[in-house]
């Protein structure tokens, strides 16, 4: 499958080299046509994928990431140390898996062609962040909401001015929910109310708040 920033595409990709041929003139003529010819790049449209399959395929990818770390990854505040990529290689690989979704949404609304575009993916992105709370994937929820609170998405207030009310008020409602506010009180609280619902944590809150660490307080967790 194509991958882009980490995401799946739904284009495949193959390749087919001849083996073992006995034919003299098999592909040889192909293979001339195939020297001469270009091809264009194949260029993804985030707005053919509805939100709710993007938000089930982040999960997919999500849970395995997930599931491999280790109780003695957090305890050990590995992941906070020089020797993170060894002490802790799955927080490692976890925070990867946050800021990748996260350069990706901002990728796609800043590479938008036009105005009326890029209010379009900002407006799917909010959807997608939504699913992903249907889903209590709050690690990639507050990939997404961190995205788009970043400085080069958040100062786009053209694009932000032609979100709808619906749109402006559903990610008012996710901010509010992942605002760090009170050491992410609000977030904990909705966590504590899922009880034994399957749910994919946000780190900071569940485990690295629990312990005294250093960590980057900024749009990215860490330098993974």
């Amino acid at each position: 499958m194509y991958k882009r920033n980490g995401l799946m595409a739904s284009v495949l990709v193959t390749s087919a080299t001849p083996q073992g041929s006995s034919s003299s003139d098999s592909l040889e003529g192909q293979s001339c046509d195939y020297a001469s010819k270009s091809y264009d790049a194949v260029v993804f449209d985030v707005l053919k994928v509805t939100p709710e399959e993007f938000a089930s395929q982040i999960t997919l990818m999500d849970i395995p990431v997930f599931k491999a770390i280790q109780p003695e990854e957090l305890a050990s505040c590995g992941w906070s140390k020089k020797e993170k990529h060894s002490l802790a290689p799955n927080v490692v690989a976890f925070t990867r898996r946050f800021n990748q979704v996260s350069f990706w949404v901002v990728r796609e609304i800043l590479t938008a062609q036009t105005l009326k575009i890029r209010a379009e993916i900002l407006s799917h992105f909010v959807k997608i962040a939504k699913k992903l709370l249907e889903l209590n994937n709050l690690h990639s929820l507050m990939s997404v909401v961190s995205a788009l609170q970043s400085a080069p998405i958040f100062r786009l207030t053209k694009t932000w001015a032609l979100l709808n009310r619906k749109d402006k008020t559903t990610f008012e409602k996710l901010d509010y929910l992942m605002s760090k506010e009170d050491n992410y009180k609000r977030t904990r609280e909705y966590i504590r109310s899922l009880k034994m619902v399957p749910s994919i944590p946000y780190l900071v809150v569940t485990y690295m708040s629990s312990v005294i660490c250093d960590y980057n307080d900024t749009g990215t967790i860490g330098n993974g």
